[in-house]
């Protein structure tokens, strides 16, 4: 037996959209057992379980153990899994690549680490269908990712410890499919040169501490413009955050979840942010959290 434990994501943090990325300790962990029969036992507990379909065939997971398998030329085993999830779904904090991760990284391991790392990567990456997700997902802490040549490659950056992070997480779904359908095909020059200032800016402000710009870095003027109109209140949320200490506030990934940046203060921020959502007709729950540095991790 043992054990695969990945981290929740946020992607974008505003400017980054399809490049940066930070691990989150908020946990999706599955245990694994090799049976002597043939096929596969399904079992999940946690987050969302009412909305997880069990059959192993139509299970995310398990569909990244058998891609690796396939490119293997093995038949994957009789295997026992339990899911243990608190990665809500539908949220934007990365559900679906902590499953792709856990998955790939499973079968690796009963293949005993017969793939590399960037092998592993872009078959993730291919599933997932962005690598903003997957890439801190496994390597936990803030990355900013790079595709060049069908190849996956990435930096990362350890996040400051000092910084906690306030998830306002909505109670409603936001289908990565319908916050991307908006997306406009052609964007105008001076917004691109805008993110792309910002998003080198953040990313200069983590690496050396300096975080008293953070707000503006996290200013995205392209796609947070087009996603807010899906989620009731957002803007007053990033409002009421900044009012109340946040160093920046930002979309999680495609949403609807909202993601906030302090050192201190961080129940008045949460609280603020609750606030907001209700004042627009939605009911909300905050999680306080810490950036992941580590990434996936094996447990036997």
């Amino acid at each position: 037996m043992f054990a695969v434990k990945v981290p929740a994501t946020s992607a974008n943090l505003g400017p980054g959209f399809d490049t940066m990325g930070l691990a989150l300790e908020l946990y999706l962990e599955v245990q694994l057992e090799i049976k002597s029969s043939r096929d596969i036992e399904l079992y999940f507990n946690g987050d969302d379980k009412e909305i997880i379909d069990n059959k192993p065939e139509d299970n995310l997971l398990i569909r990244a153990m058998n891609r690796v398998f396939q490119e293997s030329g093995r038949e994957m085993p009789g295997l026992r899994v339990t899911v243990e999830n608190r990665i809500p779904f539908g949220k934007g904090l990365g559900s679906s690549a902590a499953a792709i991760a856990a998955g790939v990284h499973a079968a690796d391991f009963l293949l005993e680490q017969r793939f590399s790392r960037k092998q592993l990567l872009k078959w993730a990456v291919e599933m997932e269908g962005h690598a903003d997700n997957i890439v801190p997902a496994v390597a936990g802490g803030l990355t900013t990712v790079m595709l060049y040549d069908g190849q996956v490659y990435f930096q990362k950056l350890d996040f400051p410890d000092e910084i906690e992070l306030i998830v306002a997480i909505p109670d409603f779904n936001l289908p990565t499919e319908k916050a991307r359908s908006i997306l406009p095909e052609k964007i105008e020059l001076k917004k691109t040169v805008a993110n792309l200032q910002r998003a080198c800016f953040f990313l200069a402000s983590i690496y050396n501490s300096d975080f008293n710009s953070i707000n503006m870095a996290m200013d995205d003027t392209i796609y947070q413009p087009l996603r807010k109109q899906f989620i009731p209140g957002f803007e007053q949320v990033l409002h009421e955050a900044g009012n109340s200490g946040a160093l920046g506030v930002a979309l999680s990934g495609a949403g609807p979840s909202i993601l906030a940046f302090t050192i201190n203060n961080k129940e008045v921020i949460g609280e603020a942010m609750q606030r907001a959502f209700k004042a627009n007709g939605i009911n909300s729950r905050i999680i306080y959290l810490r950036a992941n540095n580590s990434g996936v991790k094996i447990f036997t």
